[in-house]
């Protein structure tokens, strides 16, 4: 007998533990639930403005243009799709979409130095 996965519905504590540990990583400061009334939701928000607090944003966005640089850089030496600027695309789609979950647009990676085309 096969099982099936129910999905997370949205605006759960389910889906927001998710999105949490999704967005996050193992990079979660040490705020749980238990300290905002048992709520998943309520510490997503907490952890978010914690994150923004502490320049972590900030910090991720200049990290995500230095690698942007040097994946153009390898492209230009060795090509694009080469091997090595295979890896290094490949390194930087993890950077990339955590940008996402932050909202960090191209515009601001390009105000960390971004040499994007």
């Amino acid at each position: 007998m096969a099982t099936t996965m129910t999905p997370l519905q949205p605006g759960t504590e389910a889906a927001a533990q998710a999105a949490a540990f999704a967005i996050f990583g193992s990079d979660i400061p040490p705020i749980s639930p238990e300290d905002n009334g048992g709520s998943w939701r309520t510490t997503l928000h907490v952890i978010a403005e914690e994150w923004e607090g502490e320049g972590r944003v900030e910090r991720h966005a200049a990290r995500t243009a230095a690698a942007i640089n040097e994946l153009l850089d390898i492209e230009a030496r060795f090509g694009v799709g080469s091997p090595e600027a295979l890896t290094a695309g490949t390194a930087l789609k993890p950077l990339i979409d955590r940008c996402r979950h932050f909202g960090i647009t191209t515009a601001d990676l390009r105000q960390h130095g971004a040499q994007l085309r």
